[in-house]
């Protein structure tokens, strides 16, 4: 023992002070405890819940900022990174539910502050990339630091951060939308969690990398690799993150320069693979434009550092908006000398639609997926009304209306969705993008701004950007925002009607009535109810609060009266007397809605159609088409009062009874002698039209005679069987594809406004020999533009010899993912083929899904709704019903294929009898 007073070991260590540390160690672990302790029983009182949370995450944990650091090399199969999250822990827990899918976590820490790290574990728990963090010790409230060291294989389904090949050179690129983000670094992969985020990239050297915020530093690693860092972003969700590595064409173009709205000016390049660069002129140039436009609209600059546009190859969706690095599908990008007007149309609409995103839905961005219609209708919308301005030539708020008519269609069904559909998991994700969200959307959206004024709109939207800027909000705070800048209508009078649309499907009816008395004024009679066609087996009790505004004329002038519409059954008294010489129930076309009347309501507005708008004529075309498809006129109205449409000088006008005589041409004729004699009433009503017009294009036409021109000599050439537009036709497309010539493309031998129906009648005329002469084109092409119409012939083939051989290029690594469709849709719209394909897509379903990203196999049995008749409605719901679960959001298409082919079977029993009789008496 030690003598007393004895106060050093042999060593000469202080005792004393060895034993104080040997005290204090002691306290602190029993301090350490004790905490631990408490965070146990926090622990066992915390709401962080245990089960797998397979929709939203808890928010009690959420993150603050990331920063994610990527080595990419695409050349290889995989790619590894590390990410860090600075969190917020608002209970205690000993775990954390994030998402990662297909992801190897390598080490997992998380580091209280102000503590040393926790080691934890990292394991996918669900399919849909739902993980669970397990960590060794609990872990309290306050704020911490999640890192994760991971590999993660490339995606090979166009999602995530996925490759492409284009020629000899491997890139990287990514679609994070919706819930993708998790494929490429473990994050908190919803809208609600809008953080800033750091970004480095180690790439090769003679690769580019770009991501969302300009590039700060390079650094060259030695051994063949850089390191990129970029510039902290501003808030955003995870699904607008994006990144492209790879030896790209990069074009440095003017910035965009300051304007009276922003005080700063804006890099702008355009991205494009090895080669294609010089291709990115036109739509580089029309940028500013349009940036400029939507940014006079919002009177807010753009929120962001620098624009890159980028040409992706192969690409699911055909844009993607992206923060600062938007990108597009190749061909809406990449153009030569002979650009179409279709294509000119496609650039600047997705063009102004992925930039209005930047604000709507980047700067602003919705809080979860049930209100990502607001997103996209708003884009919708806006990308239409911007480019009105821009473009006043092309008519853009006339395409906005002939969308929203269009989807009419399929809001028609009883299995129609409705605009702001609740989303319980993220199965339900994807039904979520289709065209109820974005064409009725911003139909609806039309109808509020023409219900509240332009002005009061506009001042609403821009009140909403400014109130919710660089944050999260909801369709509610949306209305909330424009209801408070109205000053004429309250707000719940516009929370009604807005919400009565967003909240159930379908269309309203109305039947309008009108009665008139000598010497007082007339009376309009209404009767609200859902539209639906014949066949339906839905109800048609179902009202909206509609914001229907009416035109009419008394005395050779012109009034409106405008009401909301509640009850099933209404009236008012027109504010003049006398009886109105017409009466339209639809001003300006602007109302998402239908209507019908007696027949001589129909033609007395068809009788002073030189009153309407080009406007109200559409939605006058688009009601007679629903009441012929309600069973309310027959096929031989239409063709009585067709030339009256027809003559008029308006494409969105004249083509619009097509569709009935294209939809009896195509399935209510059986023989090839009843197919002629509608050929012959085809060019009987239409044919004129195009001879006063030219088979040629002018370069003094406008826009309306192009895309009229186009129309006629589609609708013709087909539905016509014109044996001069075919030869014509078929002349352009030997040229084009320089056939029995030198075997090479020649751009300006052929008008692009009609080269890709001239090859596909060439297909049907010319036979296999020319078919394979397409598929040698195709082979040396990588141009995206020329395969789409390379592939769209190849689609139109005949032979069912090649038709088979044809069939197996969708599995094969010949064709892009996004260019499978030309082939299989090409083949199920072809009455010879179309059981051939079905049988063929049975036995080859596997191989099919692992060509189509699980955000987009919701799409595989949209393929019933080319089938009309119980034999195949029997086989498909055979096939389908047992895998429909499986594929994620598929349900509803499912069921709307069905109902499909049962509206469609109606349809041809309901006109057949009509149709052969008038065709008996020609």
């Amino acid at each position: 023992m030690l003598a007393a007073g004895c106060n050093q070991s042999e060593d000469g260590k202080d005792i004393k002070n060895d034993n104080t540390k040997v005290v204090e160690s002691l306290a602190e672990q029993n301090s350490k405890k004790q905490d631990n302790e408490a965070v146990k029983q926090s622990i066992a009182e915390s709401n962080y819940p245990k089960e797998i949370p397979t929709g939203r995450l808890p928010s009690t944990i959420s993150p603050t900022s990331y920063e994610v650091h990527l080595k990419v090399d695409p050349d290889q199969p995989t790619f590894s990174g590390t990410v860090v999250v600075n969190l917020q822990v608002d209970e205690a827990t000993a775990h954390i539910w994030l998402h990662g899918k297909d992801i190897t976590a390598h080490s997992v820490t998380l580091t209280p502050q102000g503590k040393p790290p926790i080691n934890g574990s990292y394991e996918e728990v669900d399919t849909t990339g739902v993980v669970k963090l397990s960590f060794e010790e609990p872990v309290n409230t306050g704020h911490a630091k999640l890192t994760i060291d991971y590999e993660a294989p490339f995606n090979e389904a166009l999602e995530g951060l996925y490759r492409v090949k284009d020629g000899e050179l491997n890139y990287a690129f990514t679609q994070f939308e919706a819930t993708a983000a998790r494929l490429a670094f473990p994050s908190f992969d919803e809208p609600a969690f809008k953080v800033p985020f750091s970004y480095s990239m180690t790439v090769r050297n003679e690769h580019r990398a770009f991501t969302s915020t300009p590039a700060i530093s390079e650094t060259d690693l030695g051994n063949g690799w850089k390191k990129i860092v970029f510039a902290k972003s501003k808030p955003l969700p995870t699904y607008l993150v994006a990144f492209a590595v790879g030896d790209f064409d990069v074009v440095e173009w003017q910035d965009i320069p300051a304007t009276d709205v922003r005080d700063f000016s804006i890099p702008l390049r355009g991205i494009a693979t090895k080669g294609k660069g010089h291709r990115l002129t036109y739509a580089l140039k029309n940028t500013k434009d349009i940036l400029n436009g939507l940014e006079q609209y919002f009177q807010i600059p753009y929120p962001y550092k620098k624009l890159d546009i980028v040409a992706v190859p192969d690409f699911n969706a055909g844009a993607m908006e992206n923060a600062g690095l938007i990108t597009y599908r190749e061909q809406l990008l990449l153009f030569d000398s002979t650009i179409s007007l279709g294509q000119k149309r496609a650039y600047m609409n997705v063009h102004a639609h992925e930039l209005a995103h930047q604000w709507f839905g980047n700067l602003v961005t919705p809080v979860w997926w049930d209100d990502i219609w607001l997103n996209e209708a708003f884009a919708t919308w806006m990308a239409h009304v911007s480019n009105n301005k821009v473009y006043p030539k092309q008519k853009f708020r006339q395409a906005l209306l002939e969308r929203s008519l269009n989807v009419m269609g399929s809001d028609s069904l009883i299995t129609a969705r409705q605009i702001r559909q609740p989303i319980e998991s993220n199965h339900d994700i994807q039904s979520a993008f289709d065209g109820i969200t974005y064409s009725k959307g911003g139909g609806v959206l039309s109808m509020l701004e023409a219900f509240l004024g332009p002005e009061n709109f506009r001042a609403g939207i821009q009140h909403y950007m400014k109130k919710f800027e660089f944050g999260n909000a909801t369709a509610q705070d949306f209305i909330t925002a424009i209801g408070e800048k109205s000053p004429h209508i309250p707000l719940e009078t516009i929370q009604d009607a807005f919400n009565s649309f967003l909240e159930q499907p379908g269309i309203p009816l109305l039947n309008v009535e009108l009665s008139c008395e000598a010497d007082k004024a007339a009376t309009v009679k209404v009767s609200q109810s859902r539209y639906l066609p014949i066949g339906s087996k839905g109800s048609v009790k179902q009202t909206w609060k509609v914001p229907a505004c009416f035109k009419y004329a008394i005395d050779g002038n012109q009034h409106q009266v405008c009401k909301v519409l509640e009850d099933a059954n209404q009236s008012f008294e027109l504010e003049e007397k006398g009886c109105p010489a017409f009466v339209m129930p639809n001003a300006n076309g602007a109302g998402y809605y239908r209507f019908s009347m007696e027949s001589d309501g129909w033609q007395s507005l068809l009788s002073h159609k030189a009153q309407l708008s080009t406007e109200e004529m559409m939605s006058l075309n688009n009601s007679l088409q629903g009441a012929i498809n309600a069973g309310k006129m027959t096929f031989t109205d239409l063709i009585e009062i067709a030339p009256k449409i027809i003559a008029s000088d308006s494409e969105a006008i004249v083509m619009g009874p097509s569709k009935l005589l294209s939809f009896v041409y195509g399935k209510v004729a059986d023989s090839d002698e009843e197919k002629a004699k509608l050929a012959s009433l085809n060019r009987s009503l239409y044919g004129q039209k195009l001879t006063e017009l030219g088979l040629e294009t002018k370069k003094d036409d406008s826009v309306d005679t192009i895309r009229m021109r186009t129309g006629l000599i589609n609708f013709l050439a087909d539905e016509g069987e014109d044996k001069a537009v075919r030869q014509y036709l078929t002349d352009m497309a030997i040229a084009y594809t320089g056939y029995k010539i030198d075997g090479n493309i020649h751009p300006d031998k052929a008008d692009s406004n009609v080269i890709s129906t001239a090859i596909k009648v060439a297909v049907e005329d010319l036979g296999t020999p020319f078919a394979k002469h397409l598929k040698m084109l195709l082979d040396s092409s990588n141009d995206g533009t020329v395969r789409g119409r390379l592939l769209g012939g190849l689609g139109s083939v005949q032979d069912p010899e090649y038709a088979t051989e044809l069939r197996e290029l969708i599995l094969s690594e010949e064709l892009r993912d996004n260019e499978i469709y030309s082939i299989l849709v090409g083949q199920l719209q072809d009455k010879e083929l179309q059981k051939p394909m079905w049988e063929w897509f049975k036995t080859n379903i596997e191989g099919i899904k692992s060509r189509i990203p699980p955000f987009g196999q919701n799409r595989l049995p949209v393929v019933g709704q080319f089938f009309c008749s119980s034999a195949m409605k029997n086989d498909y719901k055979k096939f389908f019903k047992p895998i429909v679960e499986e594929l994620a959001g598929a349900p509803r298409p499912y069921k709307q294929s069905i109902e499909s082919i049962e509206l469609c079977m109606a349809q041809v029993k309901f006109h057949e009898d009509n149709v052969k009789e008038y065709l008996s008496n020609q």
